[in-house]
């Protein structure tokens, strides 16, 4: 099997011959069957022989081949692209990846999907070895002597004719919960993607682990939710790997079986979950409330009442009567232009939210590139021409998340954020 990685929004060819941004008829046919198994246009066709990326990321794997889409970030490699990829959808799912976890070798030489199964076994060999979660599970069984206790109701109607059974309930300690039979389900679909013959042969030593767990299918293990307390906490970030792994499995419409993973994000929503997942760990310790996705207020309503034009700011900040409003946009800025080439509608939408939510500033953030001198964070301010908000536009480095903790800071903190910015000569 063999890897093709592409850029948002880069083309490929397609024709008889393959090679690193080439794909044979018969390798996109697989892939257009994959992404139209989930539902989502990762690729279209651009002319009779070139397809193009649109803005979605991840992975696509199907039978013979894999399309790996990966962010357009300027200046970085594919490597070190992967290693920012990595660290984004790990903070959305609140996987959170360390330094070191995955070797810089890694990053080089394997796609994303390779990396996450890898991450995903070396983080379950470790809790493996301490054990499997365990529980007590009721048992009801008719069995030849008492086990537990009597099950009355039905000893005198069931095995009414039969005196020489006795109807049991009894609770046993067991490795069969439903923690483990997802744990299963992912070790078991993932050593067949795996294309590296070491993590197989991880994920094999991690199966010999659950022989005492019953196999379940995907549809089963991700049908109910999984409770967390405090005595299986250990295994809560492995659960939501698991989980969202086995989220993305397709299913053939011909023969029914699940055969490849279609691992796809908007990349308009993973920076927004990005974003919103850093900006919590501001938000606390300055006093904030934060809201993602809301509060959706209404910018209007009618004679009987009702609200019409509903709005939905990407973060919400509160702390008393100070708010901001902030929205992330995955597109680039142009600072040569005087208005940083943002979109008109853009400056509508945060105008709007100004008014409904009554903030004293509305931010606009953006990726950071190469292109704007300054350095990431805030980039210019105008204040709206009515009322007395400020319009600012920010930038973030995403392979420099820390830097974006000490921006955002400043923003929030800042009371007269306008005039330091005119003392500065940015507005």
């Amino acid at each position: 099997m063999r890897t093709v990685s592409l850029r948002e929004h880069e083309t490929a060819s397609v024709g008889d011959l393959s090679n690193d941004k080439r794909f044979t008829v018969r390798e996109i046919e697989a892939l257009d069957h994959a992404q139209g198994a989930v539902g989502v246009e990762a690729f279209r066709w651009t002319g009779m022989n070139q397809v193009k990326a649109a803005q979605y990321v991840g992975m696509i794997a199907a039978a013979t081949i894999r399309l790996e889409i990966l962010p357009k970030i300027e200046g970085l490699g594919l490597g070190e692209t992967r290693r920012v990829l990595i660290r984004m959808i790990g903070i959305a799912w609140d996987v959170p990846v360390r330094d070191g976890e995955v070797t810089g070798h890694d990053y080089q030489s394997h796609d994303l999907l390779e990396l996450l199964i890898g991450l995903f076994a070396r983080r379950l060999q470790a809790q493996v070895r301490a054990g499997l979660s365990r529980a007590y599970r009721r048992h009801e069984d008719d069995l030849s002597r008492l086990r537990g206790k009597m099950a009355v109701t039905r000893q005198f109607t069931k095995l009414a004719a039969s005196p020489q059974k006795l109807a049991c309930q009894y609770d046993e300690f067991t490795a069969d919960t439903d923690i483990n039979r997802l744990l299963l389900c992912a070790v078991e679909f993932l050593r067949r993607r795996s294309v590296r013959a070491d993590t197989q042969r991880l994920l094999s030593e991690i199966a010999a682990h659950f022989t005492d767990v019953q196999t379940a299918t995907v549809p089963d293990v991700l049908s109910g939710a999984i409770a967390i307390d405090r005595v299986n906490r250990r295994w809560e970030i492995l659960v939501t790997l698991a989980r969202q792994l086995l989220s993305h499995v397709y299913q053939t419409v011909h023969s029914g079986e699940r055969d490849g993973i279609a691992l796809l994000f908007d990349m308009n929503l993973l920076f927004e979950a990005y974003v919103a997942a850093i900006a919590r760990k501001v938000c606390l310790p300055l006093g904030y409330l934060v809201h993602f996705q809301g509060p959706m207020r209404c910018l209007a309503h009618t004679e009987a009442g009702r609200s019409v034009f509903q709005t939905k700011p990407d973060l919400y900040f509160k702390r008393g009567e100070d708010v901001v409003v902030l929205d992330t946009k995955w597109k680039h800025v142009n600072p040569k232009r005087y208005n940083f080439d943002v979109a008109q509608s853009d400056a509508y939408q945060m105008y709007g939210y100004a008014r409904v939510y009554k903030s004293r500033a509305t931010i606009l953030l953006y990726p950071h590139h190469g292109s704007i001198a300054a350095q990431a964070g805030l980039q210019m301010l105008w204040r709206f021409e009515f009322g007395d908000a400020d319009l600012i536009l920010a930038t973030i480095d995403v392979a420099k998340p820390g830097d974006f903790l000490a921006s955002l800071r400043s923003l929030l903190v800042n009371t007269d954020v306008h005039n330091e910015a005119i003392l500065r000569g940015d507005g």
